[in-house]
């Protein structure tokens, strides 16, 4: 048997928690986050063009991607007995399973569905990503939540279809449910988190990314450091030199501030 996730994080708990208890199960975790960013072409190379050109990184590129995901393909395709780990508040994590139900299907595929209270987790809610777990709550997961069948009235097969011919760059969860998004949903949340004084721009994205996480969004730091540099172009926010670059050490130390 094989377990799947759709977060590194998640899986990397999961491994440990498995090898703690001499369990020989594979774990295969995606780490594409499909809740940003171009889907309509179906192509990860499409995606690699995208970020490389939006979001540079000066942390090797985003080169990785299309390896990564022929790489999980290989490994999912070898186990027929899968069991698919899902959040359902993660858009990524939705995301990730849309993905994968497009590719693969989920007929005879198990599920452990993370929508209920967690006794292992002190904020007593339903958890908003699987990755934000520690060992405790994927073992409570892992030992007491029900192995169920793959739902297509929850879950439809289609779904990623949909979402793709919708062509947006954002994907959020709605009253449980995956929906495309403009790519500045968040924008105007994050001009007015941003201070009117000079700010390490690393700290306001972390500011921002609790606020969302407070309002029932996971999002990743990633799609905002994009969404800052947009609006920094847009003159909304003004930086102290050039535009910060995702993994430098100098865009570390940029500053940031609400345009006045």
């Amino acid at each position: 048997m094989i377990h799947v996730l759709f977060s590194s994080s998640a899986a990397g708990s999961l491994r440990q928690l498995l090898s703690t208890r001499g369990l020989k199960q594979k774990v295969v975790d995606l780490t594409e986050s499909l809740d940003w960013g171009p889907i309509a072409s179906g192509s990860f190379r499409d995606r690699e063009v995208w970020l490389n050109h939006h979001v540079p990184d000066d942390n090797g590129g985003w080169g990785w991607i299309s390896e990564h995901v022929a790489e999980f393909t290989r490994r999912v395709s070898a186990d027929s007995e899968r069991l698919i780990w899902v959040a359902p508040r993660s858009a990524a994590e939705q995301s990730g399973l849309y993905w994968y139900l497009d590719h693969f299907g989920g007929f005879g595929a198990k599920m452990i569905v993370a929508d209920f209270e967690l006794r292992a987790e002190s904020w007593g809610e339903v958890p908003p990503s699987l990755g934000i777990l520690g060992l405790g709550p994927i073992a409570e997961l892992f030992d007491e939540c029900p192995r169920i069948p793959w739902d297509e009235t929850r879950f439809p097969n289609e779904r990623w279809k949909f979402l793709s011919k919708e062509d947006t760059l954002l994907r959020i969860v709605d009253n449980g449910v995956l929906k495309s998004a403009p790519e500045n949903y968040f924008d105007q949340f994050l001009v007015e988190r941003c201070p009117s004084e000079w700010t390490k721009s690393l700290y306001v994205i972390g500011n921002v990314m609790s606020g969302l996480f407070d309002l029932g969004h996971n999002v990743y730091d990633t799609f905002l450091f994009w969404r800052l540099c947009e609006l920094i172009r847009k003159g909304e926010i003004t930086c102290d030199g050039d535009l910060p670059r995702r993994g430098s050490v100098s865009g570390r130390a940029v500053k940031v501030r609400r345009a006045k």
